[in-house]
């Protein structure tokens, strides 16, 4: 639990200063990001041609090592991840100590999202090619190296021995359970009791002036919960299996046990619209109802806490939260040249694509 250590290895408070050095790096980081323009620029555009708009960006270097071999979306999907990899390591490279572990906590997320998807592409047989295009190397732990070895192993069990994510025992269980059920989702789960752990334990750690990185955390891990608690109830889970399913954050907990003691998914979902939440979830919880469907609710629950926490950069320009916002925005970009690339490729209406972007 190599990342994992490093995050919990001192007690006490984090001790953070300014860092002006880090802070004008990241300015000039940030300065090479994609602007609103350009994404309308890039949606009226075929596939080459958002290739040959990428080329002359700050992508250029992975779009050119990676074309040899590759083209087309899964080119461009390949050198997206590895772009984000190398944003990832050039921030470790420029921080001092202190905000290197704010950055390793930032991506323990990446590296468990990294893990769900290499265990849902074994239990599903995805071809290799494919999963490569889908995992993000963050630089973290599960490296790039070391994903593209576990991307080779043979089961769901393989990954998770060689993962590095925590010891193997803490997930022995669950495997023994997909073993039986042929569902993943003990494992899911334990990964993210795992994540939540980490950082909660992390977020009591953080100073004040590190309040709104605390505060990313919390809301996340709410986030979180509130989709565990809803897919769990959509699949007739009762109350008290999804109570030890679900880790509940100390920030919503009144919340989420109404959730767990409602009647149904879409009873659960109606208590977020009379919550903190309500301005964003209405219609995701129209869709819940009406068609059973998550995908609207996850998406705009998502969408604010990615764009609230990208402000980040632009409202504190000399404190630590200016590196957590540079990532987030990063992240998103990332995110949205994706979505674009791989609606062009389906042949979804500009329109629809545009409405799933993320502006910051």
């Amino acid at each position: 639990m190599l990342q994992g250590n490093f995050l919990a290895r001192k007690e006490g408070k984090l001790r953070l200063g300014t860092y002006p050095y880090t802070y004008a790096r990241v300015s000039v980081m940030r300065s090479s990001l994609l602007a609103k323009e350009d994404y309308h620029k890039l949606a009226k555009m075929e596939v080459n041609e958002v290739i040959s708009f990428l080329q002359g960006s700050q992508y250029r270097k992975e779009i050119d090592e990676l074309a040899v071999k590759f083209k087309g979306v899964e080119l461009m999907e390949l050198a997206l991840n590895r772009n984000l990899a190398n944003t990832w390591a050039k921030l470790r490279k420029i921080s001092p100590e202190e905000l290197r572990v704010l950055v390793s906590a930032y991506l323990l997320r990446i590296d468990i999202w990294n893990i769900k998807t290499l265990i849902r592409a074994k239990y599903t047989k995805l071809p290799q090619e494919q999963l490569q295009a889908m995992l993000m190397p963050s630089g973290g732990l599960v490296s790039e190296k070391l994903l593209a070895e576990l991307a080779k192993k043979d089961s769901v069990e393989d990954v998770l021995k060689a993962s590095g994510i925590a010891d193997y025992g803490y997930f022995s269980w669950a495997v023994d359970r997909f073993k039986e059920t042929k569902s993943l989702a003990e494992i899911e789960n334990a990964l993210d009791r795992h994540y939540y752990h980490m950082m909660a334990e992390f977020s009591r750690r953080i100073p004040s002036d590190g309040r709104l990185f605390r505060e990313f955390i919390e809301r996340e891990l709410e986030i979180s919960a509130i989709m565990n608690v809803l897919r769990l109830k959509r699949a007739g889970t009762a109350a008290k299996e999804v109570q030890n399913y679900v880790t509940i954050p100390e920030t919503a907990a009144a919340l989420i046990k109404k959730m767990i003691a409602a009647p149904s998914a879409a009873d659960a979902a109606r208590l977020l619209e009379q919550s903190r939440f309500k301005p964003v979830v209405e219609d995701g919880v129209k869709e819940l109802v009406s068609s059973g469907s998550l995908v609207r609710l996850e998406l705009d629950l998502n969408r604010q806490m990615l764009k609230r926490s990208a402000l980040l950069m632009h409202q504190h320009p000399l404190s630590v939260d200016v590196i957590l916002g540079y990532m987030f925005a990063k992240e998103i970009e990332v995110r949205n040249l994706k979505l674009l690339l791989k609606s062009k490729k389906l042949g979804m209406a500009r329109e629809f694509a545009e409405q799933q972007l993320v502006m910051v």
